[in-house]
């Protein structure tokens, strides 16, 4: 029993090992594919080539069409200019908060600021603090001097005691003089200092529509919980659908994935300026494992609803979507409204396996991506403005009079004029107080600014500017030269000059800071009307930089202008998760291998390149043409090792295998059916192919009595060196040898190598078999190697014959089969009748003299003969040699050889056979003539019958 089971056991171990060979063998390519798609499992896994695949988005990124700009989207540069005139950063909030201001004016739709304002700011210097203290001093001046005047007065008028004047002095003091320093006291105090976030954020409101930011990690800020309460109601969103809570793993992917200590938490901007604003945004940017900016998340929970990116916010707001539906791989808004169109709609944006959108990125440089307009160029306006204002105070302040003693005009209109800027001044503070900002559902508190207040203010600035061009262009400097040039007499030259000069500088200037002033505020009311603002900062010394797919060093601030054109022109990349593409690669280099095998090199190869072309080039379609991104990595590193691995393993096997085959073949069978078999080992099955074909076969005259003359040992050694010799000349010419029998020779020409021309190939074989054997037989017979000469018969025929393996698996023969076979090696035979060396059929005879070939083999017609075995008669072609290499006389007989063929077949026996034998005398190596002269003789002698037609039957092989 135990050596049963031990035997049982051996065997199944050595049937198991044969079978495990084989099947290795058998699938040796489909292991080797599968383990190269685990290898890169693991490697996609473990995220080994997330690197390669950002690299490849952002080359095909660039290779796509970039999106339309957003003509309302522009930035409000903190540039580099701005630095340099305005000071480094951070600045006065004031700064920003005349910006505001001067935007509000030029017709800006809405600001964005990409600056955290999360803490307050010192009191700073008022910028009109030198104007109010001097106007408080200039008062107090007047006052001090009409009490000093009084009090002249009285003392000079002897109308008061001194007790009184006394009196009365001291009651100046003190209830004048000493009230009136204490008020320029108070004066200099308040005027001194700004407190510039209550103006700002004043600013903020008067705006009207600004956003401000949300930070959604922790930064340990400390507020109020109504504050927070506030700004949940205020700015986050609750009409947001999110079944599977997608939005919050998101959220947690994020702060996984970005790395650190980071908590997520709620930080919006200080209360202060919120409350003027219309809402925020959350800044923060998703950054790839390598660094780079690509994706953003749109929404973050926080818990009393969901905030908005920064531009995503406003977005919302402007779109208005009934709902908000968060998908496993889309955020849809459902019935928004198009701000293009007004039209309702849904809007599908795409998202990664993360929710997060793929932004769009445009393919340029910052500076000249979207619209920009440096922050200084408003505050140059502004300063502008406040020149003209000086200069019109100036003028004001200049003291000139008529003859009769009144001002002049000008002195009237540009106190006027400066009235109404004052009123102007005062209305604009008045229009401040009134933004006390919004509640939860962004309705102003106190009323706020009415639509109508804002055009009375604007109307009214732009009337003073349309005063100070009409002071400017009318007869108020003409008026003031006219005084002047009449008053040169009462002057003092050098006086008058000076004065002259002034008033004609004063004038110039004036007007050239009108000028500029209306043309530029022409060009920014052009740039900023209706427009989309990002305010942020640009300049290069700044630390907000970041890498995007396209630049190393770009401001983050245009991240927030992509976000915004990517979803404002539904520019969108879907980005296909990795794993289908790496199934669908899988799919395509197991298939290319399953369909290849056992198929021709070129089909496996052509296979496995489409298999690589298929993964490179339907992602980069995709992506180009459709912004659908497929990551390529995976896929192309699939489906090219494995080719790789396929074609060596393939060759490894394939030369294993032709070795085999050379040394199990090459010893008899012809060196280029070895290679043809090498080249496709399918040749290796049993059956055969149709193909046109040509024939040879050859035979020793009178092989038997010559195998009589020499020992058998000396007539091997001859028939090697002669079938040798004339199998040399066959190969030469591309022929195969199937096969010796005895003296004989079986060969074909067109298989396995297909030739331009096999019958000119075998008949120029016939011709250099007989040259070589002349040469065979001068050798061996001088040197006594053979008793006598050795001539060999050749009969060629071309036609349909069957070439390939036959016989059984266990034994094959590659050769020929076919009646156009059997004709040829009839043919062979038949020249024992005709005494020639080389008969050939009339098909190969038209297919060897054709084309450029035709005319250089000279071959002269016998009969149409009927062989044994086929009914069909057959013309026969004696083919003598190249015409280039024949004697004399051996081309005069085969002419006169034509002329009795022809008396011949006109049954001119007499004639013809005259000329037959005049043909040998011309040429006694010409056997064939004297055959046909005795045949003639016969036909004169005993007649022919009445059917005669020509046809000679042969009634032996």
């Amino acid at each position: 029993m135990i050596t049963l089971s031990i035997t049982c056991v051996i065997i199944f171990v050595i049937m198991g090992n044969i079978f495990a060979k084989k099947l290795l063998k058998k699938w040796s390519d489909r292991l080797a594919v599968i383990i190269v798609i685990a290898v890169w499992a693991l490697a996609a896994a473990f995220n080994l080539l997330q690197k390669f695949d950002f690299r490849m988005y952002d080359l095909l990124l660039g290779m796509s069409k970039d999106p339309q700009i957003r003509p309302e989207l522009m930035f409000v540069e903190i540039d580099n200019k701005s630095l340099e005139d305005l000071g480094p950063w951070p600045w006065n909030r004031d700064i920003l908060a005349n910006t505001l201001i001067r935007m509000k004016e030029l017709g800006a739709k809405q600001a964005v600021f990409d600056i955290e304002y999360l803490s307050p700011s010192n009191l700073a210097v008022n910028p009109k603090a030198a104007q109010i203290v001097d106007s408080a001093i200039e008062v107090q001046k007047k006052d001090v001097s009409d009490v000093v005047d009084q009090l002249a007065s009285a003392a000079v008028s002897g109308q008061y005691r001194n007790s009184e004047i006394l009196e009365f002095a001291r009651a100046a003091v003190s209830d004048v003089i000493t009230p009136g320093f204490d008020s320029l006291k108070q004066t200099f105090d308040e005027a001194s200092y700004q407190d510039n976030d209550a103006y700002f954020a004043q600013a903020i409101q008067f705006f009207g529509n600004a956003w401000l930011t949300i930070n959604i990690l922790d930064l340990d800020i400390n507020y109020d919980k109504e504050y927070l309460d506030y700004v949940g109601k205020k700015c986050l969103y609750s009409n947001v659908i999110d079944k599977h809570d997608l939005i919050t793993k998101g959220n947690l992917y994020y702060l996984k994935d970005q790395g650190g200590d980071n908590k997520l938490g709620f930080c919006p901007a200080r209360e202060q300026f919120m409350l003027g604003a219309q809402g925020a945004g959350f800044t923060n940017i998703v950054l790839d494992s390598d660094g780079t900016r690509r994706r953003v998340e749109l929404l973050s929970r926080q818990e009393n609803g969901y905030a908005g990116q920064l531009v995503f916010a406003p977005i919302l707001r402007n779109l208005n979507p009934e709902q908000i539906v968060r998908t496993r791989f889309s955020l849809r808004l459902m019935g928004v409204t198009d701000p293009d169109s007004g039209e309702k709609k849904n809007i599908t944006i795409p998202l990664d396996s993360h929710g997060r959108m793929l932004i769009n990125w445009l393919n340029k440089e910052f500076i000249d991506s979207f619209r920009r307009e440096s922050v200084v160029m408003l505050y140059q306006l502004d300063e502008t403005e406040r020149n003209i204002v000086s200069l019109m105070n100036t003028i004001a302040g200049f003291n000139l009079w008529d003859k009769k003693g009144n001002p002049l005009s000008y002195k009237a209109e540009s106190a006027s004029i400066l009235a109404d800027y004052g009123e102007i001044d005062a209305y604009k503070q008045f229009l401040l107080g009134k933004c006390a900002g919004f509640d939860e559902n962004g309705t102003a508190k106190d009323g706020g600014i009415s639509d109508a207040e804002y055009e009375d203010f604007f109307a009214a600035r732009r009337a003073f500017f349309d005063r100070v061009s009409a002071f400017i262009d009318g007869p108020y400097f003409n008026e003031i030269n006219e005084t002047l040039d009449s008053m040169k007499g009462q002057l003092d030259e050098e006086n008058y000059k000076e004065l002259k000069a002034g008033i004609n500088e004063l004038y110039g200037t004036l007007k050239n800071e009108d000028e500029i002033y209306r043309s530029t505020f022409a060009e920014k009311k052009k740039a900023y009307e209706n427009s989309f603002c990002i305010i942020g900062n640009t300049a290069s010394s700044t630390t907000d930089l970041g890498t995007t797919p396209f630049n190393r060093a770009y401001p983050n601030v245009g991240t927030h202008a992509n976000v915004y054109n990517t979803i404002l022109t539904r520019s969108f990349i879907r980005e296909i998760h990795w794993l289908i593409g790496f199934v669908i690669a899988s799919i395509l280099a197991l298939g290319a291998v399953f369909l290849s095998t056992g198929k021709k090199a070129w089909y496996q190869n052509t296979l496995g390149i489409l298999s690589v072309l298929v993964c490179v080039f339907v992602p980069i379609m995709l992506m180009v043409l459709f912004r659908i991104y497929v990551p390529i990595v995976a896929p192309v590193l699939i489906t090219t090792t494995s080719f790789l691995v396929v074609v060596v393993l393939r060759f490894v096997t394939s030369e294993k295998d032709k070795s085999v085959i050379r040394n199990a073949f090459s010893t008899y069978l012809a060196p280029a059916v070895v290679d043809q078999i090498v080249k496709d080992p399918s040749k290796l099955k049993l059956g055969g192919d149709e193909k046109r074909m040509t024939a040879l076969f050859s035979d020793i005259k009178s092989f038997s009595s010559f195998s009589e003359l020499v020992t058998p040992t000396k007539l091997v050694s001859v028939l090697n060196d002669y079938l040798g010799s004339m199998s040399d000349q066959i190969l030469a010419e591309g022929g195969t040898i199937d096969k010796y029998i005895g003296d004989s020779i079986v060969s074909f020409f067109g298989a396995p190598l297909d030739l331009e021309n096999p019958a000119w190939s075998a008949v120029v074989s016939a011709i250099r078999m007989k040259q070589a054997e002349a040469e065979f037989n001068k050798e061996n017979v001088a040197n006594g190697n053979i008793p006598r000469e050795l001539y060999t018969r050749v009969g060629i025929n071309t036609g349909d014959m069957v070439v390939g393996n036959m016989g059984t698996s266990a034994k094959m023969n590659y050769t020929i089969m076919g009646d156009a076979v059997n004709l040829a090696s009839r043919l062979e035979g038949v020249n024992k009748v005709y005494k020639s060396w080389i008969l050939c059929s009339d098909t190969t005879w038209y297919d060897a003299n054709t084309g450029e070939n035709m005319g250089n083999i000279i071959a002269r017609p016998f009969d149409r003969v009927r062989v044994v075995g086929r009914d069909e008669p057959v013309q026969l072609y004696n083919i003598l040699g190249f015409k280039d290499e024949l004697s004399e006389s051996w081309l005069e007989a085969v002419d006169i050889f034509q002329k009795a063929m022809d008396k011949y077949l006109q049954r001119d026996f007499a004639g013809a056979g005259k000329l037959f034998v005049k043909a040998n005398k011309v040429c006694p190596e010409d056997e064939s003539s004297l055959v046909y002269a005795q045949r003639c003789k016969e036909y004169i002698e005993k007649g022919l019958g009445e059917n005669w037609d020509g046809i000679m039957n042969m009634t032996s092989k």
